[in-house]
């Protein structure tokens, strides 16, 4: 009874033509959108394929083959070579003076009492001026013997103690004045003062970058000037560059500039003199560069 309602079923399918249009035109849906699947696809193929040939016409375009002598073939990208070069001057912002203590006498002890007095008067100058002990270097005492000749026989002259000391300091103005200060000072030598950066990473980085933006433009205007353009990078290389000063020497003896204050009059009350200090900085740089031509 069941089978035969199912047969009865199936038959009214066959049958019905509504039922069978349906069915057709569910099945034309799909192959629609399959057919039109197919074509994106198709499309998008054909894009890649065509992004694809240009980028290799535009490579086979940048390279030029040279045959060499030995009869290999050589391809090569034509490219454009510039140098360049950069100097700025910056302002110092720190100062490096270098001192020295020298102390002869015939008795060690007292040759080594004499020389802490002495530096006992450099950081009492230091303080007077502000400036942090944190900022003074100063290496060990040296006593040395000191000898001479006579008859070919040696004889000793007596001691020699010595003491070196730098000292960092942010003005100008703090570095003039204290070597103003230590200059009628008898036992300090007055070595040299050196201006310098504090941050010479970051100064010498504007100048590395200003130097390759004028590289750049020049090679720009090679190429345009033949009616090509930049490409890419092909090398660079930095060539030489860094921080330069040029330093005031300032070495003299500390007795003959003090008779020299007092021939002038009162060496306390004159202004310190700036001229002697070196305040500018020269940061340089170079770099050659190697650019593709289109």
């Amino acid at each position: 009874m069941v089978s035969q309602r199912k047969n009865d079923y199936f038959k009214s399918i066959k049958t019905d033509p509504g039922t069978v249009a349906g069915v057709t035109m569910k099945k034309e849906g799909k192959a629609m959108i399959s057919k039109m699947l197919n074509m994106v696809y198709l499309i998008a193929l054909l894009v890649c394929v065509i992004f694809l040939i240009r980028t290799i016409k535009d490579d086979r375009a940048a390279v030029v083959p040279t045959v060499n002598s030995n009869g290999t073939t050589t391809i090569e990208i034509p490219r454009i070579e510039v140098s360049a070069s950069e100097t700025k001057k910056f302002a110092a912002d720190k100062f490096e003076m270098g001192f020295s203590l020298e102390i002869r006498g015939k008795d060690k002890e007292a040759v080594f009492k004499r020389i802490s007095e002495r530096r006992a008067v450099i950081f009492e100058n230091v303080k007077s001026l502000d400036i942090p002990q944190s900022d003074v270097e100063q290496n060990s005492v040296d006593i040395r013997k000191e000898w001479t000749y006579r008859n070919n026989k040696r004889e000793l002259v007596g001691y020699v103690a010595t003491q070196n000391f730098v000292i960092t300091v942010n003005r100008k103005i703090d570095a003039a004045a204290l070597v103003q200060a230590l200059s009628p000072e008898p036992d300090v030598e007055i070595r040299r003062t050196s201006a310098g950066l504090k941050d010479e990473n970051a100064v010498q980085s504007k100048v590395i970058k200003a130097v390759g933006e004028k590289a750049r433009s020049k090679a720009k205007e090679y190429a345009e000037g033949v009616g090509a353009s930049l490409g890419r990078v092909l090398q660079i290389n930095g060539e030489g560059g860094g921080v330069y000063y040029r330093p005031v020497r300032y070495r003299t003896n500390g007795l003959m500039m003090a008779k020299s204050a007092m021939m002038d009059g009162a060496a306390e009350a004159a202004m310190p003199d700036e001229s002697a200090i070196a305040d500018s900085v020269e940061v340089s740089a170079s770099v050659r560069v190697t650019f593709e031509l289109k």
